[in-house]
């Protein structure tokens, strides 16, 4: 995504509703990205939004036989539609269509091929179905991702998803859209490329797991680049502990530290089909 952006126009050139996708269900809700691979349409999230992985259990285990990927793609030159498509995980998964780290948290779904001598042609994989009319999805290709080697430290980011988690309370459930999504701005924190981890400083909380984080770059005076560089794995946890010495007892709290880990992209490209 490089756009030729002058000083006064929108900080984000693109709606920020095409971004993201929203993806629900029976056990929760999480939110991913749409890549376009290797021939391959892939659904790209947290490998935590699918899938558990109780103590001792291998391989995880699927939260839900089912899920809903809910987005938004543009529709002409100036309206932006919604795209509900069904997935059946159990029968992507028994046909190889849904591959999932061991290491890392983070998970792909294959749910269309394209034809090779035009991408923009494709077939639904079976056990993929959509809802509404199936018009195009937005998704993003290789020009569109940033390697972890291409991270700066101290860059602005874009954190895009469905933090569902704030609307657990009536009051706060009537403010906004939990069908649409939330930005955030932050910058790079830290990179680890021995660990495979970015940290950005920038809150996330549950239903973010699994969406795309932006670097804003600048190649040249006049062009400003978004690229992915990697999913929303969990939040940084800050511990605090106190104890009372009088009724020996202690307390220990754990909040957001406001910190967020970040999957590198790398990881997902690990996975694609080759």
């Amino acid at each position: 995504m490089t756009f030729a952006v002058p000083c006064f126009s929108r900080t984000i050139p693109i709606d920020p509703l095409i971004i993201p996708v929203l993806i629900v269900h029976e056990k929760g809700a999480g939110s991913g990205v749409f890549l376009q691979l290797s021939n391959s349409v892939y659904l790209a999230t947290a490998k935590h939004v699918l899938f558990s992985e109780p103590e001792g259990t291998n391989p995880p285990i699927l939260l839900s036989s089912k899920a809903t990927v809910i987005s938004y793609s543009p529709a002409g030159s100036t309206n932006v539609s919604e795209r509900t498509v069904n997935l059946d995980l159990v029968q992507l998964l028994n046909s190889g269509d849904v591959r999932f780290s061991t290491s890392r948290d983070v998970a792909l779904v294959r749910i269309e091929d394209c034809q090779p001598s035009n991408p923009e042609v494709v077939r639904l994989l079976p056990g993929v179905t959509f809802v509404t009319p199936e018009l195009s999805l937005k998704t993003y290709g290789t020009n569109n991702l940033c390697l972890i080697p291409d991270v700066d430290v101290g860059a602005d980011v874009f954190m895009f998803g469905y933090p569902t988690s704030l609307t657990a309370t009536a009051p706060i459930r009537n403010m906004f859209d939990p069908t649409q999504p939330l930005l955030r701005k932050g910058i790079v924190a830290g990179v680890s490329p021995n660990k495979q981890i970015i940290i950005v400083d920038c809150p996330s909380y549950q239903g973010n797991s699994g969406g795309p984080v932006l670097q804003v770059e600048h190649p040249s005076l006049d062009v400003t680049s978004f690229r992915i560089i990697g999913l929303v794995s969990s939040f940084v946890p800050f511990q605090e502990e106190w104890e009372n010495k009088t009724y020996r007892y202690s307390y220990v709290g754990i909040s957001n530290s406001g910190y967020t880990v970040i999957v590198p992209i790398d990881a997902a490209l690990e996975l694609v089909w080759k």
